[in-house]
């Protein structure tokens, strides 16, 4: 007859629980691992299976991007279930615990979830929501060739200054012309195209000038989500931001367009390492730019988001060195270390 015996189980010398010793086999209780290790657990029941994941979030795959295509999978997204309240003339504004206000990138994804639910289905609907954010960007751009953020913004409490209104980000001037340019492509009107032209200004603009350019060893061009002082790095919005410089320059040709898409590219790629934590990804530099300390790791969903982001730049570049890191990052989805 086997031996059964009840244990103690410590893990990290935080958490306890009680398994059970079977001879030489020791079983260790889901609850425990599930906090010690903040997995993810599916159990099913009809064929008496568990499966335990580091995270149940799932990458979509991008083998290859369209500048007039489904962007992103954002056909999946839906930004109406966000914290969002609309226009009587439908475009979407955040709601944040001090107000309402037209996030730029907010209004360039509802746009970018539409044309690809249009590319998907044909639908004329989506195609109106669609070209009424377009047409939003087109007539609410300043003369400074963007569409600021009139809110100040903390992002990152006693680590970095607040931001303070009015003030441009790399993300939604990104996103603004991948909206642009798909309009332009859409309608055959270059007016949407001409529009984010202007835009590419401010990446030429130093951050802290009001632009959102800066320079990660006062040498590799960085567009920044947030034009923090010190400089943050935020990684997502960085790619977002190159995706929506190919996508214009492939909607237009512009050689200056094209030479701020190649100025970032090897930017990203010098910079990928610095982001990479061996298990997980960084979601900024502020670790490294600040006296904070300490990685700011991303969420499993920004992790994932950077794999999406990252794969639509290698399906363009076909870059052994991006093409390796992001297999690495997918491998840490599944539990890998490097």
């Amino acid at each position: 007859m086997e031996s059964k015996d009840n244990i103690k189980v410590i893990m990290h010398d935080r958490f306890e629980g009680v398994g059970i010793k079977i001879e030489d086999e020791l079983f260790v209780p889901l609850s425990l691992i599930t906090k010690g290790y903040n997995s993810d657990t599916i159990w099913n029941e009809n064929e008496k299976t568990l499966k335990i994941n580091t995270t149940n979030a799932k990458v979509s795959e991008i083998p290859y991007y369209d500048y007039k295509g489904n962007y992103l999978h954002y056909d999946k997204n839906r930004v109406e279930n966000w914290k969002v309240t609309f226009t009587k003339n439908g475009i979407p504004k955040t709601i944040y615990s001090h107000g309402e206000y037209f996030n730029p990138s907010t209004i360039a994804q509802y746009g970018l979830q539409h044309y690809s639910l249009y590319l998907k289905n044909n639908d004329a609907s989506s195609k109106s929501k669609f070209l009424t954010t377009a047409n939003w960007f087109l007539n609410h751009q300043d003369s400074f060739g963007g569409w600021a953020y009139q809110f100040d913004h903390d992002f990152y409490p006693g680590r970095l200054n607040k931001l303070r209104k009015p003030w441009y980000s790399a993300i939604g001037l990104g996103m603004a012309m991948s909206v642009l340019s798909r309009a332009s492509n859409l309608t055959g009107n270059n007016i949407y195209s001409n529009c984010a032209l202007k835009a590419k200004k401010l990446f030429q603009t130093a951050s802290t000038n009001n632009g959102v350019l800066a320079k990660f060893e006062n040498k590799f061009l960085f567009y920044e989500e947030c034009p923090t002082n010190p400089s943050s790095y935020i990684l997502n919005g960085f790619m977002f931001a190159l995706i929506g410089l190919y996508d214009l320059f492939k909607t237009t040709g512009d050689k200056k367009t094209k030479w701020l898409y190649d100025e970032g590219i090897t930017s990203l790629k010098r910079m990928l390492p610095l982001y990479d934590l061996g298990n997980r990804t960084a979601y900024d530099l502020t670790h490294y730019t600040t006296n904070g300390g300490f990685p700011n790791v991303a969420t499993w969903g920004y992790h994932i988001g950077h794999i999406h982001l990252l794969a639509a730049l290698n399906s363009i570049e076909k870059d052994p060195k991006i093409n390796e890191t992001l297999i690495r990052w997918k491998g840490y989805l599944k539990g890998a270390v490097k």
